[in-house]
């Protein structure tokens, strides 16, 4: 009897490992991966940031039944879905697949002005969700949805009532911007940091229009690199300032992110 049973227990422990090993095949579920969204809210739309990046020794392949890679969807308070990436588009409809190397990463950058239904939405806070579309990964099928879902929240100001439609082109510290302005005492002010320090002091514009008239305005910045963040962003802060010298609307541009780790 002995026997019989030290024998049941040499089985056991010969078939254990080759359990083991079947119960740690990769699924989708311990892929080591992440997937996110970052919105930056800007004064007159938000900007999303999308990645996905493969933190394994493993090469990932994401399979996608459309040509769509994702889907990013924005709800305001009372949880009213004002703005989804995918309305008004049009997908391929047929198999696509995206394949990561280890440590490979994907970013993907879309933009919403904040309308819906033809108006702006209102200041305040609202909540904005993404999802990646992928239905398998290295063939097997997505069950759980939660690691391809990312949620985060944004507040989205109001109208800027003396800056609009400033946009900006260039990198490496040299930027140009473009926008209107309307200032009410006729002259406007700017400054560029990157979070922790000033690259650029105050510095006064005339563009040559009071309010209410807007007025075309254009700015070189050149910023030298050794001052650049190696990790962080470059900001432009546009704004006026008032009777007592406060700073008043106050309209931030992006000028550029940096990562090293990219």
């Amino acid at each position: 009897m002995r026997k019989v049973t030290l024998l049941i227990i040499l089985l056991l422990m010969a078939v254990a490992p080759v359990l083991a090993i079947g119960e740690e095949k990769q699924t989708p579920a311990n892929l080591e991966y992440s997937f996110y969204i970052d919105p930056l809210a800007g004064p007159d739309k938000a900007e999303f940031e999308i990645v996905l990046q493969n933190q394994g020794n493993t090469e990932l392949s994401f399979e996608f039944p459309t040509s769509q890679k994702y889907e990013i969807t924005v709800f305001d308070a009372n949880k009213k879905k004002v703005y989804q990436y995918s309305e008004g588009k049009s997908f391929t409809q047929a198999f696509e697949t995206l394949t990561l190397k280890p440590q490979g990463k994907m970013k993907w950058m879309e933009s919403w002005d904040y309308s819906t239904a033809g108006k702006r939405v209102p200041e305040g806070e609202y909540t904005v969700t993404a999802q990646l579309k992928a239905t398998s990964i290295n063939g097997k099928p997505v069950g759980d949805k939660k690691p391809l879902t990312d949620t985060k929240t944004m507040y989205i100001p109001g109208e800027n009532p003396v800056f609009k439609g400033v946009v900006s082109e260039g990198n490496k510290g040299n930027y140009i911007i473009k926008g209107e302005a309307r200032p009410i005492n006729g002259k406007f002010f700017y400054t560029v940091e990157d979070g922790h320090n000033q690259l650029i002091p105050e510095t006064e514009v005339a563009p040559g229009a009071k309010y209410p008239k807007w007025k075309p305005f254009s700015l070189e910045i050149s910023i030298p690199e050794s001052k650049l963040p190696q990790n962080g962003s470059v900001i432009l802060n546009l704004y006026e300032r008032g009777k007592d010298g406060e700073i008043i609307h106050t309209y931030p541009v992006l000028l550029e992110r940096f990562n090293n780790h990219n």
